[in-house]
């Protein structure tokens, strides 16, 4: 039998919340760099390079961060194809998904269905997992990548290997789902037993068949949603019958009632980045186990992580202590207790902590804004805008804005009129009137804005038109957001 060539599916919609503050709801651990300057997702893109063996790729994410997707991409100079989920339905929809628009191309097309938020070393061992995953499932069958257990970790699915299925393939003889930490144990000590790293090949028909046959509601309204869908800035965007997917995981909706399930052992290092004691983990370190990232001192601790991003961050005499730094908010751990930190997002969601979901500087198609002050009757912003992008032509009902131009030209229209203006140049924008801010140039433009006003939050604002086409936003998905 034939390799196949695998058309690879990247699964980019999880939020991530135990690597808080640094990942959030507004921007997940994916899209954030949180062990170097290159994110989780372009780390897993860059795997499927090797046009002998892989498609190009198709990510599948969320709406709101369909844009900070395509950057992405464009950092990398990756090809990759974005399908925009319409809702969140968690991943079996989003598994079915993938299966139903390669299917329409050749239903005998081999998928691979891979997470964005995974740490991968040993390109040559990844690739060779696949290749033999996807060779065994041609015929029929599901086949999932586990990796050898380090630890006993509660955080992780673990796989019983089964008969043997052909070379380096195992029927799954059971699937235990995150585990106690006495039955972790236990599993780590079976000979064999493997790690669920959530990476799943498949024909595409023989999935929506399978799946069918399990949730025949779920597989009708995605495969319906992608005969609906339509292209909209270049992002492809099922149609509305997607929300009538149930949402239920992957793993719950199909791998655990399927029994004609694979498992590929590898040997390639893997983490799911999970938490703040997993990146310490796979962090460099000091002969002192300090894994530092960011303007950081330290005297005399000891295994300890400190991730500074907006300030120096010094650090005495710590041991198994977790620092992280932002902007508007410092998180310190004890590394033994790092799965508490998705509890302390909760805690700050239920008293209405902004902090919790959005970062200071929130990313937007045109480039970025950064809260820096905040008062009674005022907030003050930094902003940045991409050579040649604009802002929507909008309008205020409760706000005046100040700009002042700190780096490069700024385009302005205030009603009919249109200015240019420079570094150390100001424009006003009164209450209610209709104006748009561009940069003309070949750098970005930053600037200064200074609100005033009775209401300074951000659904206070109108769109006339845009050329991200948000305006639809306004009504279709209510994401009123600044620019």
């Amino acid at each position: 039998m034939t390799q196949p060539r695998v058309a690879p599916f990247v699964l980019s919609g999880g939020a991530g919340t135990r690597l808080w503050p640094v990942s959030r709801a507004g921007m997940a651990k994916q899209l954030v760099p949180v062990l170097d300057a290159e994110t989780l997702l372009q780390k897993t893109v860059a795997r499927f390079a090797d046009r002998g063996r892989f498609e190009p790729v198709t990510l599948i994410g969320a709406h709101a961060d369909r844009f900070v997707l395509r950057e992405q991409m464009q950092a990398i100079g990756a090809d990759a194809h974005i399908v925009v989920e319409p809702e969140r339905r968690d991943t079996l929809a989003a598994v079915v998904l993938a299966a139903a628009i390669a299917a329409r191309r050749d239903p005998e097309t081999v998928v691979a269905v891979v997470p964005s938020d995974h740490l991968i070393e040993g390109a040559d061992a990844f690739a060779d997992a696949l290749t033999r995953a996807c060779a065994a499932v041609q015929t029929g069958g599901i086949a999932v990548v586990g990796v050898e257990p380090t630890e006993p970790s509660t955080a992780y699915g673990y796989i019983r290997p089964g008969p043997a299925a052909g070379a380096g393939v195992h029927r799954v003889a059971h699937f235990v789902e995150k585990p106690d930490a006495p039955t972790a144990a236990r599993l780590i000590s079976e000979e064999g037993c493997l790690w669920n790293a959530g990476i799943f090949c498949f024909a595409s028909g023989w999935l929506l068949d399978a799946a069918r046959a399990l949730e025949p509601e779920t597989v009708a309204a995605v495969t319906r949603s992608v005969a609906e869908a339509r292209t909209d800035l270049g992002f492809s965007i099922p149609g509305a019958s997607f929300a009538q997917a149930r949402a239920i995981s992957f793993d719950h909706g199909f791998m655990e009632h399927t029994d004609q399930a694979l498992v590929v052992p590898s040997t390639f290092n893997w983490s799911d980045v999970g938490d703040w004691k997993s990146v310490w983990a796979v962090s460099d370190k000091s002969t002192d186990g300090i894994a530092a990232r960011g303007d950081t001192v330290d005297i005399g601790s000891r295994n300890t992580l400190v991730h500074a991003t907006h300030r120096m961050v010094c650090t005495v005499g710590l041991e198994n202590v977790a620092v992280i730094e932002t902007p508007d908010a410092v998180l310190v751990l004890n590394l033994d207790r790092a799965q508490d930190v998705k509890a302390l997002v909760k805690t700050l969601e239920a008293d209405s902590r902004g902090e919790a979901l959005e970062h200071l500087r929130c990313h937007r198609p045109w480039g970025w804004y950064q809260t820096m002050d905040l008062g009674a009757r005022f907030r003050v912003k930094r902003i940045s805008v991409k050579p040649g992008a604009r802002l929507s032509l909008q309008r205020h009902h409760h706000r005046a804005e100040h700009w002042v131009v700190v780096h490069g030209t700024a385009e302005v229209t205030l009603g009919e009129e249109v200015r240019v203006l420079h570094e150390n140049e100001s424009a006003f924008i009164p209450i209610g009137s209709v104006h748009r801010l561009a940069n003309p140039g070949k750098i970005p433009v930053e600037l200064i804005e200074v609100q005033s006003g009775s209401y300074l939050e951000e659904d206070d604002i109108e769109r006339l038109e845009d050329q991200f086409g948000r305006v639809e936003d306004l009504t279709s998905h209510r994401q009123n957001r600044p620019g």
